[in-house]
């Protein structure tokens, strides 16, 4: 067992999403929004374009995708332990 000097709260980023467009999951669209080089991109197809974000209380938003949409159906999300946040 692990100690209590050993037990730290670990940070974790978000850098990928897996969205699931349509209404069933057998049947519908899946794209992806990825984070490189500390900016964010949406993976559509063959179409990559860079997407434009603002922060508001430590949430992160961006330009070109339904918010409501995202959190309804994101499919997966992809993160990262944090060393140093």
């Amino acid at each position: 067992m692990k100690n209590s000097e050993n037990l730290k709260e670990a940070n974790y980023s978000l850098f990928g999403i897996i969205i699931h467009k349509g209404k069933f999951l057998k049947r519908g669209h899946y794209y992806s929004i990825v984070k490189r080089n500390k900016r964010w991109y949406i993976c559509n197809d063959d179409v990559i374009e860079e997407l434009k974000t603002y922060t508001q209380n430590e949430f992160i938003f961006f330009d070109k995708v339904d918010i409501d949409h995202m959190n309804k159906n994101g499919y997966l999300f992809f993160y990262r332990k944090a060393d140093n946040l």
